[in-house]
């Protein structure tokens, strides 16, 4: 039985240990691909019932709003 091709996805951050933020984020395409998808999910289906607050909604913002040239 052939087994389906798969594809290595990496993401490199630049933590603030001592706080616990990410700083810096660096990914590929299919990365923020990949977890654009489910958060605009989530996003549409709370922006029918309340407004946005917090990263969520920021994160969702700032990958629409992504210049191609850095995908």
């Amino acid at each position: 039985m052939a087994t389906a091709p798969t594809t290595a996805l990496s993401m490199k951050l630049l933590v603030d240990t001592r706080a616990w933020h990410v700083l810096f984020a660096e990914a590929s395409k299919d990365v923020v691909d990949l977890l654009s998808l489910p958060i605009g999910t989530f996003v549409k289906i709370l922006e029918e019932n309340s407004s946005i607050v917090g990263c969520v909604g920021c994160l969702y913002d700032s990958s629409e709003n992504l210049k191609g040239t850095y995908l």
